[in-house]
């Protein structure tokens, strides 16, 4: 089995949400592959920490895509 990768996305939801709904479609396609950690909102701007295959990861639109101490650890390390 391979490594699970991790990722945090970012969108925004306020005029159009179209890259919300994007999102959402997604997570369903890789319902049970990709394990959600962590969603938050600030009402328009959404962010989640997935982990799941390669594959699934690379779908996401590199615009989408945030450093965090959930995907990027080492580069928040002091």
């Amino acid at each position: 089995m391979a490594t699970p990768v991790r990722a945090t996305i970012f969108v925004e939801h306020d005029e159009d949400s179209d890259d919300f709904e994007v999102v959402t479609a997604w997570l369903e396609k890789w319902k049970g592959k990709v394990r959600v950690a962590n969603h938050s909102t600030g009402g328009y701007e959404h962010v989640w920490d997935v982990e799941g295959p390669q594959e699934a990861i690379a779908e996401l639109p590199k615009e989408w895509l945030a450093d965090s101490k959930w995907s990027n650890r080492r580069l928040f390390e002091t």
